[in-house]
């Protein structure tokens, strides 16, 4: 063997360092990635909890964070220090403002008036940390391999969007139902500053460093351990009463609280019911149809999934079938397994009557075959278009097919007070939907919420109305001239011409926002 044929060890070295950081920095970009993409669902999905509109949270939260990785990408270049040092430093950095984006924004909604300029720095703070890691790794790469700019650069986003599918995936499936927000938060900056301890390991020795990111990474391990009593301390504030249970589900978060036997049920922060005047409500929106058709036999109620209207549809004797279908197992489950709200339904959920199907509305209303008596519509409000399409003229006439010859059709409409355009614009949307047919507007006072609004679909002219069967005994609220008195509206409930809502053109979500900008809560 001659001289030129022995391999120096110091290239050896070089190649085998080229070997090894290769995948190892090809697999950070694919974690942080993951990370990053969580972080912007997380803050979207904490501000809708707050504000209410997930089209405006979510269009904001993304704006935000692409506005901050821009700022990010053009300082990478100019961090001081290698390219590995300053990743390091990046994620410890991204790890712990991301890690407290959630606890700290729900103190500031619960704490003060700011909470949307916490919200932007937040937003803008993390994507400057997401848009700083790719180039980074860009030039970690070039550090350790040849002079490919292009072809890492597309490797990388190529892995870049592989991990964006990953946590689209994630984050609804596994991350949210399972951990809650906050926790979500904490493991994705515990998986941040894991990835910066173990590119530290790899690239060689960094005691300074190696010792920051291990205590970084040990005190995020604490807060995730500590996070149930910090989210019990948060709710708190939140809510005026004590916090029984919560949980977080795939579609939303659900808190019960409970003060001196007043009980209520939160959805995303959004009062549902309060145990005090519950009754005014379901007995509104089930009596007034119940009693409008002969003999009631099988009912389906759409939305309810607390068990409520259940339990008043189940008081009239000729009822053989109920059909709850609510989108949420956790809010039946919920219903189902928490004592203050098993009291509350009597158990209606585990009656032999109820069949509990867990399913959009709007799809399982137009595959099923059956029939109805009646269906009650007991779904939130209209805020956002992914509602709106239950409000939808084409959804009232899927529904009115499936009613049986006297069969009827009643829906909350929305606040007739605070709401008013909008509440009109169900009625006449529930018109559209029923040519034919005959609709009653009508309203109730509910403390809780203020004046309430119903609108009932019969059929023919309507002689049936409040006349077909009689009340049921039991009732908290409702006799038989106070159930006839919600048809009798308001001095100040101007009746109004509203266009129908429908699925090419969901107006009544843009008219529900409008009618509420006028209010603060």
């Amino acid at each position: 063997m001659t001289a030129t044929e022995v391999e120096h060890p110091a290239a050896t070295g070089r190649s085998r360092a080229r070997r090894m950081d290769r995948p190892t920095v090809f697999a950070a970009a694919l974690l942080v990635a993951v990370g990053g993409i969580v972080y912007e669902l997380i803050l979207g999905t904490a501000a809708s909890y707050l504000v209410g509109d997930s089209v405006v949270s979510f269009s904001v939260a993304t704006g935000l964070s692409l506005f901050g990785m821009g700022i990010g990408s053009l300082l990478a270049p100019r961090l001081p220090g290698p390219s590995g040092i300053a990743f390091v430093r990046n994620e410890l950095v991204l790890g712990l403002l991301g890690g407290s984006s959630v606890l700290v924004l729900f103190w500031a909604y619960g704490q003060t008036e700011l909470y949307w300029p916490v919200f932007v720095l937040l937003a803008v703070g993390i994507g400057i940390g997401i848009g700083i890691e790719i180039p980074l790794l860009v030039a970690l790469l070039k550090e350790h391999g040849r002079d490919e700019s292009v072809g890492l650069l597309s490797k990388v986003l190529a892995l870049d969007y592989l991990g964006a599918l990953l946590a689209s995936l994630l984050f609804p499936f596994l991350l949210l139902p399972v951990l809650g927000l906050v926790r979500t938060a904490l493991a994705v900056a515990i998986l941040n500053v894991a990835v910066a301890l173990f590119m530290l390991a790899r690239m060689g020795h960094q005691p300074r460093w190696t010792w920051t990111t291990g205590g970084a990474l040990a005190a995020l391990l604490g807060v995730f351990a500590a996070s149930s009593g910090l989210e019990a301390a948060l709710s708190t504030r939140l809510y005026q009463d004590p916090v029984v249970a919560a949980a977080t589900s795939r579609y939303q978060k659900l808190v019960v609280t409970n003060y001196q036997g007043d009980v209520r049920l939160y959805l995303n922060d959004q009062l549902q019911f309060s145990s005090v005047d519950e009754a005014r409500y379901h007995e509104t929106l089930a009596h007034t149809a119940l009693t409008s058709v002969r003999a009631p036999a099988s009912v389906a109620i759409l939305g309810g999934g607390d068990g409520l209207l259940a339990r008043e549809v189940l008081r009239y004797p000729t009822v053989r079938e109920v059909v709850v279908v609510d989108l949420d197992p956790a809010v039946t489950d919920l219903a189902r397994s928490n004592r203050l709200l098993r009291d509350l339904n009597e158990g209606s959920l585990d009656d032999e009557r109820v069949r509990v199907v867990n399913a959009d509305a709007f799809g399982w209303v137009r595959d099923t075959g059956a029939t109805f008596d009646a269906v009650l519509v007991d779904l939130v409000d209209p805020s956002d278009e992914r509602v709106a399409k239950l409000y939808s003229t084409e959804f009232y006439s899927s529904v009115v097919a499936h009613l049986r010859p006297g069969g009827v059709l009643a829906t909350q409409a929305t606040s007739s007070y605070f709401t008013p355009h909008a509440y009109w614009q169900v009625v006449a949307t529930l018109r559209a939907g029923g040519p034919g047919r005959t609709v009653v507007p009508l309203s109730v006072n509910v403390p809780s919420f203020g004046e309430w609004g119903f609108a009932l679909s019969l059929p023919g002219d309507g002689g049936t109305f409040l006349a077909a069967t009689p009340l049921p005994d039991g009732l908290r609220f409702h006799d038989q001239r106070s159930l006839a008195d919600t048809a009798r509206l308001p001095g100040d409930l101007t009746p109004t011409d509203m266009a129908p809502s429908t699925l090419l053109a969901p107006v009544i979500y843009r008219t529900y926002q409008q009618d509420m900008r006028h209010w603060r809560y």
